[in-house]
């Protein structure tokens, strides 16, 4: 986690390069605009912010730059002496509570909790969806679901698929889906519960030398408009290790902030049964490589791969795609 420090007073410093001392990823920012240009400057750039000021500083700062909980960094608020760690913002997905731990312990104080969940000891739906590699399709129904669990104490959830073996002691299973407070499925009809959807679908690249990241998108939407697929069900892409040093490739994984896996010829040529070319074969020893790598990263964990998409061409690009079995 890279994490930005920011103080206001001369003892606020003291403490702010003590914990950047301790923290690993964490630097002191020099500013000397006021502290709004400093969380400006950093929003962006870091996965999260520690404020050592009081704050109040820190809420009337932050207005305008919040967008969501999938996106902020997360926010801690520490006082100058180190006695409380405050999570302000972005308490479950960003990790604002688990850093507010860290710090307290650092600088001997007490983390400052408030998150409802971690207060009732219930499930904290959001960060569970994360947990479970979850893609939300309504995310504007996290908090009225969150809200019911606490009320009532517990979530009827109805799965497509048994994509989640074991759930939390406070979700019930369900078979009828217009019960469900939760709905877990690839496919989604319009409905008043939190509608998720598992990201086991794994695309399996191949491409030429210096095929760039507009070439990939471009496949991408094509793969969308033209076979119907859902990039909030994809949970990664792959390739043979070949292409490891891809830079279009790897932007790719970067903008979607998925999840790259680079597979060895020995395991490429492992895979039974996909689209074979004797060119490919001919130029780096195996008959395909999007196919074999799509199936590749869709095993594992006690499932196998399954091939929904087959090998597609572009000018110098092959993509596939294979589902997780359950």
């Amino acid at each position: 986690m890279k994490t930005a420090i920011i103080a206001v007073t001369a003892a606020g410093r003291e403490l702010a390069l003590h914990i950047s001392r301790e923290l690993p990823g964490a630097e002191v920012l020099s500013y000397k605009q006021g502290v709004r240009k400093a969380l400006e400057q950093a929003w962006n750039s870091y996965d999260s912010i520690v404020c050592v000021m009081a704050a109040g500083i820190v809420v009337r700062c932050l207005n305008g730059l919040c967008r969501s909980k999938y996106h902020d960094p997360c926010i801690v608020v520490v006082d100058e002496t180190g006695r409380h760690a405050i999570s302000l913002l972005s308490g479950h997905i960003g990790g604002a509570n688990s850093l507010a731990g860290k710090i307290a312990d650092i600088c001997g104080g007490t983390p400052v909790i408030t998150t409802a969940s971690d207060v009732s000891g219930h499930t904290a739906v959001d960060l569970w969806t994360v947990e479970e590699n979850l893609a939300v399709a309504n995310p504007e129904r996290l908090a009225a679901s969150s809200a019911k669990l606490l009320e009532h104490g517990v979530l009827k959830v109805y799965q497509q698929a048994n994509y989640i073996k074991s759930l939390p002691k406070d979700f019930q299973p369900c078979t009828n889906r217009q019960d469900a407070d939760i709905v877990i499925a690839l496919v989604h009809q319009p409905g008043t519960g939190l509608l998720l959807i598992p990201r086991i679908r794994f695309i399996g690249f191949g491409c030429r030398r210096g095929a760039t990241v507009d070439e990939f998108k471009q496949a991408l939407a094509d793969l969308q408009e033209q076979d119907g697929l859902d990039l909030r069900s994809v949970g990664g892409v792959a390739s043979i290790d070949l292409k490891s040093d891809e830079e279009g490739l790897l932007r790719l994984g970067a903008l979607f902030n998925w999840p790259i896996r680079f597979f060895t010829k020995k395991q490429i040529n492992s895979v039974a049964g996909p689209t074979k070319s004797d060119i490919v074969h001919q130029k780096i020893g195996v008959f395909g490589v999007c196919e074999s790598a799509a199936i590749l990263a869709a095993s594992g964990g006690g499932q196998s791969g399954r091939l929904i998409i087959k090998k597609r061409k572009w000018e110098r690009i092959t993509a596939a795609i294979a589902e997780a079995e359950f």
